[in-house]
């Protein structure tokens, strides 16, 4: 018992020590933040999040909420789709042929605009090439500056879908194989338990 109190005892110095030492590293953070002009943190800011967009492996597009405009894209959407810059940028994502099953027209994006938060989970898009892909879609309702925008994250999930597929045709031809044997067949677990 005597050993694990002194035990318990260095522990708790060592817990004691790391904390102070924490405790002074997020201090000198907070000094530096604090002595550093507010122009230098907006930049450090910014340039995070544009790095934070221009390196997402989904696509993302946003739009003025209340114009439905496109005012930016990201390059992963660029490469994923294989259209360019300027065949997103300030135009109405209805208008846009590769998006019709996402934002079919107008009326259709204003119900998306009030409910703030939609999800589609198997949507198809056309790449500029004519090749089919499955796509994820989840769009947010956000304030930037006072204003509404919305945030499109689209993901492919054309190769996850192939391989459901797959699963579910290995599960069925397994399913008829043991269906079709004329004996009872057991399975047991790595302990011999049925």
């Amino acid at each position: 018992l005597e050993v694990h109190q002194i035990e318990l005892e260095i522990q708790n110095e060592e817990l004691v020590l790391a904390k102070e030492q924490l405790e002074l590293s997020f201090q000198k953070h907070i000094d530096l933040k604090e002595s550093m002009p507010k122009e230098e943190l907006l930049l450090a800011s910014e340039t995070r999040y544009r790095r934070l967009f221009e390196s997402a492996k989904d696509g993302i597009l946003i739009l003025e909420a209340e114009t439905g405009m496109i005012t930016d894209v990201n390059p992963f959407l660029i490469e994923m789709l294989g259209y360019s810059v300027d065949q997103f940028l300030n135009k109405a994502i209805w208008k846009i042929g590769f998006f019709k099953d996402i934002v079919a027209n107008q009326d259709n994006f204003l119900e998306l605009r009030q409910k703030e938060y939609v999800r589609y989970d198997d949507l198809p898009l056309e790449t500029a090439n004519g090749t089919k892909i499955s796509v994820e879609v989840i769009s947010n309702v956000y304030l930037v500056v006072n204003k509404e925008v919305i945030q499109f994250n689209i993901r492919d999930i054309t190769t996850r879908k192939k391989k459901e597929r797959a699963l579910r045709i290995s599960e069925t031809h397994l399913r008829t194989l043991v269906q079709s044997f004329p004996d009872l067949i057991w399975l047991k677990d790595p302990d011999g338990v049925y």
